[in-house]
């Protein structure tokens, strides 16, 4: 959401529910983007009351510097007046956060990111929204033989059984994970999902990490909806079927659906997908151990879009998955051993830790944090001539 000017409306993915917010009424549709946002006087004045120096040219120089980092600006003067307003209260609210976070159990901390001009209720509107729980890829009984993969109804599935991984990937160190990107105003987290676990693949399979086009998908899938969101599975049936995706050189991200340019040379190809068991952190370990996974997760919440570093074991929904993100690998921490997952995400660099969150791993919830093990799904590739 960076280098755009802010007016009645902007949007960005958070899954697959398109929000529109009017005046008098809110349709919800499928999608991981909204439309539009409340009126500058509709904007609450909520958390007030908790204390942070809030002198106003000490907090307006502030906000400028913030403005700058974020590329920010606004068509109208009542409209900065608006946000200015709002980003005092999202400061108030993360200074006081952080604050308390030893005492409230927080192992991670909040800070300033592209999102902290917006109330939480516009958050919720422009980036979240429930994903159907309809389609078969999700497997919640089926538990695979205890030495390995299994087969099950022509897709792999990475079972719960005990395995020898390593104890910690991270697949950014083995030059598997592309830069961080920025969906901007588009409501297609799910392909960036999907490319994100292909670009990995392809470089653990054919050596080379390619850069591939989101906007390929969001243009040309027709099993997805575009910018007004989709599934990461669904992009891997597309793929198939097309004979591959193109890179990013040969079809650039524009952050909104247009006209499918064909005849593109594909730069990866897949022969399929799998899913890993639902709810089974230790299954999710175990395929993430092969290959970068992308996986749908639970984005609502202040705590969430104002994340920073840590580990993120903060609120959320582990019921209602409203965004796709890839998961390039885990790890413990050294100093008390606190497990996490490392979670790429596609909101640009400014967000949480240069894109990044690490995310809680080994709770008592089998869907893990945030929902992280509900529904992960994979791609397959070719190792040159043999089959994955």
């Amino acid at each position: 959401m960076t280098g755009h000017t802010i007016t009645f409306s902007m949007s960005r993915c958070s899954s697959v529910a398109l929000c529109v917010l009017l005046a008098t009424s809110c349709l919800m549709l499928a999608g991981c983007s909204s439309e539009s946002l409340p009126t500058s006087d509709d904007l609450p004045r909520e958390r007030s009351d908790i204390g942070i120096d809030d002198h106003h040219d000490l907090m307006m120089d502030r906000f400028h510097v913030w403005m700058t980092a974020q590329n920010r600006s606004y068509s109208t003067s009542d409209e900065k007046a608006r946000r200015f307003e709002v980003y005092k209260s999202n400061m108030r609210y993360i200074e006081a956060v952080n604050a308390d976070a030893t005492t409230s159990g927080l192992t991670y901390e909040l800070g300033e990111g592209p999102f902290t001009d917006l109330t939480d209720e516009e958050f919720m509107v422009l980036y979240t929204g429930q994903i159907p729980e309809d389609d078969k890829e999700i497997i919640t009984t089926h538990v695979g033989p205890v030495n390995g993969a299994d087969t099950y109804e022509g897709v792999t599935v990475y079972a719960n059984f005990s395995a020898r991984v390593p104890s910690s990937v991270d697949w950014r160190k083995r030059g598997a994970v592309t830069p961080v990107k920025d969906q901007g105003e588009c409501g297609s987290c799910w392909a960036f999902a999907a490319v994100g676990a292909i670009e990995g693949l392809h470089k653990i399979k054919r050596g080379t990490l390619v850069s591939l086009s989101e906007q390929q998908l969001v243009d040309c899938d027709s099993f997805d909806g575009g910018c007004n969101g989709g599934r990461a599975s669904r992009a891997f049936q597309w793929i198939q079927q097309n004979g591959g995706i193109t890179t990013t050189s040969s079809y650039g991200y524009k952050a909104a659906t247009g006209r499918c340019r064909t005849n593109r040379k594909p730069a990866a190809k897949i022969t399929g997908s799998g899913r890993v068991e639902s709810n089974s952190e230790v299954s999710l370990r175990n395929a993430v151990a092969n290959r970068p996974i992308a996986v749908s997760i639970a984005s609502s919440g202040s705590h969430f879009h104002h994340y920073k570093g840590g580990i993120f074991n903060g609120p959320c929904s582990s019921t209602k998955l409203t965004h796709a993100v890839t998961v390039v690998g885990y790890g413990r921490q050294a100093q008390d051993g606190a497990k996490y997952w490392i979670v790429k995400n596609s909101w640009g660099v400014t967000w949480g830790d240069k894109g990044y969150m690490l995310m809680k791993r080994g709770t008592t919830n089998p869907s893990g944090q945030c929902g992280i093990a509900t529904r992960p799904v994979f791609p397959l590739m070719k190792v040159r001539e043999s089959t994955d």
